[in-house]
């Protein structure tokens, strides 16, 4: 699958090994981050995401062990239209300890693949057919 890229040294991404399945993203500037600080780390990359395709991105195993930041939503989703010439890949992190946090240019600070995306085709119905399951987070406790 051919990908259209943008990045700021003009450079492609690579996978680091060769089962990864996800590629890694680097911070483009030192940036530090003050006790409980909120901030957007810039990766100045531009993504074409293919049709039936999501960018799905997530902060890699090593960013809260390492920095102790923690992406604010978990997982971003990147859809097919996100990709002008200034639609920029950022990373939402807090720092989530009481000591300034640094993160120095080009430290890997983040992660994305590609998932296969199926559009639904909604049917309204007025009741559902199935066996109630429980409450919400029940699975199989009864």
């Amino acid at each position: 699958m051919k990908i259209r890229i943008k990045t700021s040294d003009g450079e492609a991404l690579n996978y680091e090994s060769k089962w990864a399945c996800a590629f890694d993203f680097k911070s483009i500037e030192d940036v530090t981050f003050a006790p409980w600080e909120f901030k957007l780390i810039e990766t100045w990359v531009v993504i074409e995401t293919p049709k039936w395709y999501v960018l799905q991105i997530q902060p890699r195993s090593s960013t809260f062990k390492k920095h102790w930041l923690m992406q604010v939503n978990s997982i971003w989703v990147i859809d097919q239209d996100y990709c002008g010439e200034n639609d920029t890949i950022k990373f939402a992190y807090i720092n989530m300890t009481d000591k300034e946090q640094h993160i120095e240019k080009w430290t890997r600070i983040g992660q994305w693949m590609f998932l296969k995306v199926e559009i639904a085709d909604f049917e309204l119905v007025e009741k559902m057919e199935n066996d109630d399951r429980g409450w919400f987070g029940s699975t199989w406790v009864k």
